[in-house]
């Protein structure tokens, strides 16, 4: 196992694990006399670290970790082995997982995130761990059999991780304002203001008497003004550019940084020397600007924030149990001691105790096993698991949280293959700017130098300040935060922004049929053959109405309520479903699935035929005669200009005339598609070179909706939540996807526009800057205003376009 080394500078020693100074004892390590450490607790994290292999940790950067506090008191955590504190915290419990999500606000660096990804290695009970750094939230898994949370805690705690535990409110927690920016701010201000008074004889002729008396003294005043703006206002600037270099790259902080250094050092050697005052004044009011441009951005970033605003409009529905009847509900209006109703396949909102039926829950969602979790009467369903077998009815024990449906929609399972964006490229011309600005800075210095040093030194802050491509970084996400809010009012609801890029450059739209392309509130439903006895057609009535498959849920409601209980409920994804009810055995589905012959069937009506078959023999069928939606031949139409267009159903080709009518002669049309054949297919298109957006229900169409470049499911209540998909269509903006594909392509040339004005803004800023022409205030100045101008540029240009697309 390589070792550290501890370097030693000046008769001072770095301690082997944080890096701080080490007192005139440090501690040591009777094994290793050459490693020293500054206390106890840095010895306890690397002895901790060695033991289990993790000494690779050492080798991120200099400094990767913090100091660990003292020993904390025995007993300290012993609330968290208490059962009502835990069914608070946890989100997820089985008895061979248990899952929770905690806030670590310590966590800063690439070190944090890989340490704290890595806890299974220091406790072999804990399963996965994963960190959202932008939220500094960390996602446990443990083995509840072998480790208990408080030891995860412990541990945590241990590593100088300390979670920020709170039993107020679960789910997503808000982010708390960042008050140390106004702290930064209020002392700059301070510091500019008066340093500007200060100042005022070096701006006047008429004030030469009181500069000669008082300038001297008026300098050391300002330097003593502006030793808090550096120490305070500007750490802020010096971390970051720090953090980055530690981890080899050079950040947009690191020419700031180096502008501030130099304006700070000059103006020093000034007063010191008796030169003259320096030039606090433009040092103190290049903070104060640059804060202000950096408050301005944090504000208006926090307005767009995604999973903010994704959670505060995503309204997944669920059916709740009323005096009156079923009636469906957004997720956000459920409270604890309602009753709901899940279907087969649909997903459980909140934690529950169930009341009535056969509990077969699918955790997949949430541990990664697919074996689906027997549930009986009274005992307790825990969000996001999925219903596979009849349905069920549960009382709410735990308000959902849609950030706790969000993590589900996000699991890293669900995940495509990463892309190039605009934003990566655009991050990644952002460091070849850097590098740009550093060689423009070094060369005006060496032009001016010889000619004028002030003007050099005016010319190099000013390089440094005015070229931070900020304005750049900020272009793709405020565009396209912007264009999901307009998404998300037209009930588009997108995984990330990501999305909406991905949409403008598809080429080939996939679509599925039955509770996609056609509606079966609308469809005409009929029976053929001999009549079903009342109870018979109670007893289909209750077998249908445990799915949520679209024929299913029009059968259910042609033949009215039932009380009948179905026992032994399968559902098998394009075949059918079965089950026993009332103590007969009932088959629901195609014509193989029961059991029938098909009969002849005139190529010209446009119907789907669902079988029944009671005691194991046909009993008839119903003609579920297919109306499509509103505006859908318009919407193909338009669509087909532009896209290649395929159809993949699992029916019969009974449609096959009026959906070649419909689609055009060069869509292609497959019939009888199982879930693999649509799956397969999508795989074939994207060998192609494709970019394929697939259109389906999110039943059966999973598969596909998961492999596509872009998975969208189309859903009439959005009971249908779909994990595998990357977007949810209400049915009622179904006729607008034409629209939606021209927005999502408007956003793109929005973002490459701002891309080009950006350049357009630090292209004149340099060339004034490399001629002396700014001073480093106005730099300062005109920074900020160009950021907040291309934020507001793209901002107003996405809702210009939804106003010119109507959405």
């Amino acid at each position: 196992m390589p070792l550290p080394a501890a370097p030693e500078t000046l008769n001072r020693v770095a301690c082997t694990h944080c890096g701080d100074d080490c007192p005139d004892e440090p501690v040591q390590l009777a094994e290793h006399p050459e490693l020293h450490f500054c206390c106890p607790g840095c010895q306890a994290v690397y002895e901790l670290l060695a033991a289990s292999n993790l000494c690779g940790y050492y080798r991120l950067d200099e400094q990767p970790g913090q100091r660990v506090k003292t020993v904390e008191l025995p007993g300290r955590f012993d609330y968290l082995d208490l059962e009502s504190v835990q069914s608070q915290l946890l989100a997820f419990r089985s008895p061979t997982l248990a899952r929770l999500t905690l806030t670590i606000p310590q966590m800063h660096c690439a070190s944090c995130i890989w340490l704290l990804e890595n806890l299974f290695r220091l406790n072999a009970g804990i399963r996965e761990s994963r960190v959202n750094f932008l939220r500094k939230e960390l996602t446990v898994s443990y083995h509840p059999a072998t480790t208990s949370l408080k030891d995860v805690v412990t541990l945590l705690a241990a590593i100088n991780y300390e979670p920020q535990i709170t039993l107020a409110e679960l789910g997503a927690q808000p982010h708390a304002a960042n008050r140390t920016l106004y702290y930064q701010l209020g002392v700059a201000a301070f510091g500019f203001g008066n340093v500007m008074l200060l100042a005022f004889p070096d701006y006047f002729s008429f004030t030469e008497g009181l500069h000669a008396a008082f300038g001297q003294f008026f300098g050391w005043l300002s330097l003593l003004l502006a030793l808090p703006v550096l120490l305070v206002s500007a750490r802020g600037f010096y971390q970051s550019a720090w953090q980055g270099l530690r981890q080899r790259y050079i950040n947009l902080d690191f020419p700031i940084s180096l502008g501030l250094t130099a304006l700070f050092a000059t103006s020093v050697f000034d007063v010191l020397t008796q030169r003259g005052p320096g030039y606090f004044d433009s040092f103190t009011g290049l903070v104060f600007f640059m804060l202000i441009g950096k408050w301005v951005q944090q504000h208006s970033y926090d307005a767009l924030r995604f999973d903010r605003d994704f959670t505060s409009y995503f309204p997944v529905a669920v059916t709740r149990l009323t005096k009156a009847g079923e009636q469906s509900v957004s997720v956000k209006e459920l409270l604890a001691g309602q009753r709901i109703r899940v279907r087969h396949q649909e997903i459980i909102p909140a934690d529950a105790v169930l009341l009535r039926g056969a509990g077969l829950i699918d955790y997949s969602f949430v541990s990664g096993e697919s074996v689906p979790v027997a549930r009986a009467v009274g005992e307790v369903v825990y969000a996001g698991g999925r219903q596979m077998g009849e349905a069920i009815e549960l009382e709410v024990v735990r308000e959902v949280s849609q950030g706790y449906l969000t993590q589900l929609w996000n699991n890293p399972a669900f995940e495509k293959e990463a892309r190039p964006t605009l934003e990566t490229y655009a991050n990644h011309v952002g460091r070849y700017f850097v590098a740009l600005t550093l060689t423009l800075a070094v060369g005006s210095v060496l032009y001016w130098y010889p000619r004028d040093p002030q003007m050099a030194l005016r010319a190099f802050t000013s390089v440094l300040i005015i070229a931070c491509p900020c304005a750049l970084s900020l272009a793709t996400p405020f565009a396209m935060g912007a264009a999901l809010r307009v998404l998300g009012r037209r009930r588009l609801y997108l995984k990330n922004a990501a999305v909406i890029e991905t949409l403008s450059r598809a080429d080939t739209l996939v679509f599925d049929k039955t509770g996609t392309l056609t509606d079966a509130h609308r469809a005409a439903v009929d029976f053929s053959g001999p009549a079903l006895s009342r109870e018979d057609a109670r007893r289909v009535a209750a077998l249908v109405g445990q799915s949520t498959h679209p024929l299913s849920q029009r059968l259910a409601a042609h033949l009215g309520p039932t009380d009948f209980v179905v026992e032994e409920y399968v559902e098998i994804p394009g075949r059918g479903i079965s089950g026993v009810v009332a103590g007969t055995p009932v088959r629901v589905g195609s014509a193989a699935f029961v059991g029938a012959n098909t009969p002849k069937q005139g190529p010209t009506e446009p119907q789907t035929r669902v079988y029944v078959a009671l005691n194991g023999q046909p009993a008839g069928c119903y003609d579920i005669r297919s109306q499509y939606r509103e505006n859908l031949p318009a919407l193909l139409r338009q669509l087909g200009q532009r896209y290649q267009l395929a159809l993949l159903t699992g029916d019969n080709d009974a449609d096959v005339i009026p959906l070649r009518q419909l689609f055009g002669a060069g869509a292609e049309l497959r019939f009888q598609q199982s879930p693999l054949d649509k799956l397969a297919y999508v795989e074939a298109l994207q060998q192609q070179g494709r970019r394929v957006v697939m259109v389906g229900d999110g039943l059966n169409d999973a598969g596909a909706l998961q492999r596509a470049d872009v998975g969208i499911a189309l859903t009439e209540t959005l009971t249908n939540f779909s994990p595998a998909c990357d977007a949810i269509l209400e049915a009622s903006s179904f006729g607008r996807l034409a629209t939606i594909l021209r927005f999502a392509r408007d956003c793109r040339y929005i973002v490459l526009a701002t891309f080009l004005l950006s350049f357009c803004y630090n292209g004149i800023g340099l060339s004034l800057a490399v001629q002396g022409r700014l001073t480093p205030i106005a730099s300062a100045i005109l920074m900020p205003i160009s950021s907040l101008s291309v934020m507001v540029f793209a901002t107003l240009l996405v809702r210009y376009a939804a106003h010119r697309r109507r959405l």
